[in-house]
């Protein structure tokens, strides 16, 4: 069966002029022209530096981004936050945003990610499960456990762990993951993932009312946290080929993870079109394209499988990317909803006329998480680049 939309090569060329066009974006956001480095707010570099990098933009002008974090967003407990930020970026994204940008540090060699007080702080936010939390507290000497733990912080701490050659905490991240995706098998064959994990290990099945969109993802609704599958394919895909190349796991050893990988390809695989129309679809894109990369590298031997990888890489790609770049090469800010009963849920960011009907600015009081369009482009724009490189392995096996 023929499930491709477009011809690979033709999406490969429009993904490389999408990446330019994205990174001239950023590059003018950066201060005095945007936000970027001027305002007191983490969100505007965290990702952008990603999708920099992504973009082929000189290090040098990614070391800014990364200098100024260190001159003014570093505390003494070795987080990263300004004080008059509010709680949804501050706390709720506390080890978030250092572990997107301290990659791109370990990438292009900016020291920041190495300093003692910094590395030391972040391995202190990895549970004796593997898990990662999102927020411990500002005492070092005593972090507060949450409740549940995810796979968002656990699978960016892994990409972290490889960048910076740390083997026992990626791994013990890998098996976190692997371990939730053996939890979620039964439920995944009936259409529904469940997102979080109890510290003992249990999945936690139990959905409180206005919590759906946080706890569980399923093939009905068209507005769901997508990325969710989509992270976790993304890091067992890139764990399944460190193991294998630079650290010398057997390929039987490193096998589990990327079965678990093709686990979520299979349940992502069933997914109705309209979900590929949500912003939070982007992290599905990045995993199906470090996907489609690994199983050509590796030679996969069922083309069923490779070109399944294609299909959900090329619909993001699409659907989620290419058709809402807006004209001055970014994409348009969110407003992230916190819970399915809220009216922002409702919005829709597909351009029209190049515009898109949804309020510019962070709505105080409501739940949800304003997320700029500097934050957003940069996402867009790192994982648009796992599809590209998919896609280019796949033209050249």
């Amino acid at each position: 069966m023929d499930w491709r939309i477009c011809e690979p090569q033709d999406l490969l060329s429009a993904l490389r002029v999408s990446l330019c066009e994205g990174g001239r974006f950023l590059v003018s956001r950066i201060a005095p022209g945007g936000p970027i480095c001027r305002e007191p707010l983490l969100s505007y570099m965290h990702k952008a530096s990603w999708g920099m990098y992504a973009a082929g933009v000189d290090h040098d002008t990614i070391a800014r981004l990364l200098d100024w974090a260190e001159r003014y967003a570093l505390r003494e407990n070795g987080d990263f936050y300004f004080p008059e930020e509010p709680p949804e970026y501050k706390d709720m994204q506390r080890v978030y945003r250092v572990l997107t940008f301290g990659k791109v540090a370990a990438w292009i060699g900016h020291p920041v990610i190495r300093l003692p007080q910094v590395l030391d702080r972040i391995l202190q936010y990895q549970h004796r499960s593997g898990g990662v939390f999102a927020y411990i507290g500002d005492d070092p000497r005593h972090p507060k456990e949450q409740a549940t733990l995810g796979v968002l912080n656990t699978t960016f701490f892994g990409h972290l762990m490889v960048a910076l050659d740390l083997r026992a905490e990626a791994i013990s991240a890998g098996q976190f993951v692997r371990r939730w995706v053996e939890a979620n098998r039964p439920h995944m064959a009936a259409g529904t993932l469940f997102t979080q994990m109890s510290l003992d290990g249990a999945l936690v099945t139990e959905v409180p009312a206005g919590q759906r969109l946080a706890r569980l993802v399923d093939r009905n609704r068209p507005k769901q946290e997508f990325w969710q599958v989509g992270t976790a394919m993304a890091w067992l895909a890139t764990l399944y080929d460190t193991l294998r190349t630079r650290w010398g796991t057997s390929a039987d050893d490193a096998q589990p993870y990327l079965d678990a990988a093709l686990a979520l390809l299979e349940f992502e695989s069933a997914m109705p079109l309209d979900t590929y129309l949500w912003p939070s679809k982007c992290k599905v894109g990045w995993g199906a394209g470090e996907l489609l990369r690994v199983l050509v590298k590796y030679r996969f031997s069922d083309p069923a499988t490779i070109e399944r990888a294609y299909r959900v890489a090329e619909r993001v790609a699409l659907f989620t990317f290419l058709d809402n770049q807006l004209p001055h090469g970014g994409w348009p800010a969110m407003h992230y909803p916190l819970s399915e009963c809220i009216p922002e849920i409702r919005y829709c960011y597909k351009p029209l006329k190049h515009l898109v009907a949804v309020p510019a600015e962070r709505l105080p009081g409501t739940q949800t998480i304003w997320l700029p369009s500097e934050e957003i482009t940069g996402e867009f724009l790192g994982e648009m680049k796992a599809i590209e490189e998919g896609v280019a392995a796949m033209l050249s096996s």
